[in-house]
């Protein structure tokens, strides 16, 4: 399959160029990018300076939208009315109506878009679904999720500027949380409380969040927080034991999954898992999706429930 890069900037470079070297079924063949100093590129892959540049083209197969955050939907929207399926990262958009727009154009035009929500294709996680649904731990009661980074803020100058970004931490990092979530339970959330720090900054982009819902009987608790040391953790209860991932956001090296007895908390089993291949995995299960036209084509309704989810958080905080 054809691939099309929009957007080459650092995440682009140290996440999406190697997993295309990874995917058999996946070649690249052009990237947008603005500066239009791309180096390292194969051989044979096309450089334009703007997107549409790419599609006067008249370009087939699919794009990655890697491009800042208030681009996703513009960008996005621009490649679905040219034909093209379409694979744009988190958030799907910085607000949840420029979300349905982007769904009901690749519905219309019977396209696949995806949304860069890599952490479902997380053998760690995958695991851990499974040790769930086999009944490990019993009837799971609460789902805990903890995402500390250092966004330094000359990396994405627009990072805190709530019209370009959509939000801070819980828009940039909690919606994986979020989106985790939802894998594991597949139940509507209702919220239930949310405290930002966003009050305190003159922008009003929070850089910590701690929101606590409910996804049917579960009780969740995100705790996201942008300007501490880079921390992740998932702990799963239930009511014979809890399953704890450190490290869950990972997509590089091993992650341990255990699964831990409730009552006296000793550890029952353990597997390490190797996370390395989760953005690669992402784009071959995109690459075959398009390969498969008698199929209906998939719309990322539930990345665009993310956007909404957080947008109420902010609503409540």
């Amino acid at each position: 399959m054809p691939l099309a890069i929009c957007g080459l900037g650092r995440f682009a470079t140290r996440r999406i160029l190697p997993a295309i070297a990874q995917c058999p079924n996946v070649e690249l063949a052009a990237v947008v990018d603005r500066s239009g100093n791309a180096q390292d590129l194969p051989a044979g892959v096309r450089r334009f300076t703007s997107l549409e540049a790419f599609l006067e083209t008249n370009p087939v197969g699919a794009i990655h939208i890697a491009s800042p955050n208030f681009l996703h939907a513009h960008h996005s929207l621009q490649c679905i009315k040219a034909g093209l399926h379409v694979l744009c990262e988190k958030p799907m958009a910085t607000n949840s109506m420029d979300c349905q727009t982007m769904i009901h154009a690749a519905q219309n035009l019977n396209l696949q878009l995806w949304v860069g929500h890599m952490l479902r294709y997380s053998p760690a996680l995958q695991l851990a679904r499974h040790w769930l649904q086999n009944g490990l731990v019993g009837k799971p009661l609460s789902i805990n999720t903890v995402f500390h980074y250092e966004l330094a803020e000359i990396s994405r100058p627009w990072a805190f500027r709530s019209d370009l970004s959509g939000g801070g931490a819980l828009m940039d990092a909690g919606i994986h949380c979020i989106d985790v979530i939802r894998l594991f339970t597949a139940e509507p959330i209702s919220l239930l409380t949310a405290s930002t720090d966003r009050h305190t900054y003159e922008d009003g982009v929070e850089r910590s969040a701690t929101c606590r819902f409910a996804a049917g009987t579960v009780n969740c608790l995100v705790d996201v927080n942008c300007h501490a040391p880079y921390e992740t953790s998932l702990t799963i209860s239930g009511t014979d034991g809890r399953i704890v991932i450190d490290n869950f956001a990972a997509s590089w090296g091993e992650v341990a999954v255990k699964l831990h007895a409730n009552d006296r908390g000793e550890l029952g089993k353990q597997e390490l898992v190797d996370v390395s291949m989760v953005y690669a995995e992402q784009l071959r299960n995109f690459a075959n999706a398009i390969a498969q036209p008698e199929h209906a084509a998939f719309q990322d309704i539930s990345a665009a429930e993310n956007v909404r989810t957080v947008e109420e958080l902010y609503a409540i905080s």
